[in-house]
């Protein structure tokens, strides 16, 4: 092969690769900033969070509803809040008083924008506690009513 056809080849395979990472159909399973699947004694399975933590929705969902719960308590007795992001914009600020309590806000995600096939969503808690680094429990979450599979 000549060295003009070389190049063609590498810019070929380089820009497949781009594409193909620019929506990849892997993404909705991917996590950051979340523990491991547990069950609490009622049968609720939950996950919990670490200071910040970030998964993926599809991007036809229009509604999600969240399952949070605190555990313990935010700084100096207060309320623990969870900032909701998605794509980097602002959704809800929630605030968890209630240690016992399963709080279950559905939020709207807004229309999508660009091409992709799945949405990022970030939680932003305002405290951790312990050496696990433990921030807030999440339950499953449901999109437009539907609980998504763990």
């Amino acid at each position: 092969m000549t060295r003009p056809r070389l190049r063609l080849l590498y810019g070929a395979v380089a820009v497949a690769a781009l594409v193909h990472l620019y929506d990849p159909p892997w993404i909705g399973r991917v996590t950051s900033g979340l523990r491991a699947w547990e069950e609490d004694p009622p049968g609720t399975f939950f996950r919990w969070t670490k200071g910040r933590a970030t998964f993926f929705v599809p991007s036809s969902a229009s509604e999600m509803t969240l399952p949070l719960r605190a555990v313990f308590p935010g700084p100096n007795g207060g309320p623990v809040t969870v900032d909701v992001r998605i794509d980097d914009r602002w959704l809800a600020t929630i605030e968890l008083t209630d240690p016992a309590a399963w709080v279950r806000p559905g939020l709207p995600l807004g229309r999508r924008t660009g091409y992709r096939s799945y949405r990022r969503v970030d939680l932003r808690i305002n405290r951790a506690v312990g050496p696990y680094i433990l921030g807030v429990m999440t339950g499953e979450i449901s999109l437009d009513g539907f609980v998504v599979a763990r």
